[in-house]
């Protein structure tokens, strides 16, 4: 069975939704759960969100997101949270999470950076892991990982049926 999955997405669709609902499901069902998902808090003077990564081993949020002033078109991605929100990966490794969450492959994956190291981990260790990839980043994406991988609809009862199945838990 292929251990890592993909959920393709258009702009604007809201896929920080779709992967909070499918960790908040997976939890009920008691599957340890490792990675990140990402909340989209409130406005900042309508050009960005309040943006955190939630360490869903710990439940800890990690603001990744800061507002760069009223000249700025929108948002800036904080570095320094998304450095602290890869402990949650560290995590995930130690404790053998059941499934691996990444709220997505973005811009700053595609360039190497982001969290692409801590998707590299997960997958050399074995575990099952879930990311979300807006379509502009797919080329990059198939560049990063090659074949090794499937593509799962963008529905939360189709996702979370593939992390049964790859997680050995009867539906």
């Amino acid at each position: 069975m292929t251990m890592l999955a993909a959920i393709p997405y258009a702009g604007g669709f809201p896929i920080d939704d779709l992967m909070q609902d499918v960790a908040a499901r997976l939890k009920r069902r008691g599957l340890r759960l490792g990675g990140v998902v990402q909340h989209n808090d409130a406005a900042c003077d309508d050009r960005c969100m309040v943006m955190s990564l939630e360490d869903l081993g710990s439940g800890r949020r990690f603001p990744i997101s800061q507002d760069l002033g009223a000249g700025a078109a929108g948002c800036h991605l904080d570095a320094a949270g998304l450095a602290a929100a890869s402990a949650a990966f560290a995590g995930a490794l130690a404790e053998r999470a059941d499934i691996v969450m990444v709220n997505k492959f973005g811009k700053q994956e595609a360039l190497g950076e982001g969290l692409r190291q801590e998707i590299a981990e997960a997958v050399m260790a074995g575990l099952p892991l879930l990311i979300a990839v807006r379509r502009d980043f797919l080329s990059a994406w198939r560049d990063f990982v090659g074949d090794g991988w499937i593509e799962l609809e963008a529905d939360g009862e189709i996702v979370e049926r593939w992390v049964l199945d790859v997680a050995g838990v009867p539906a």
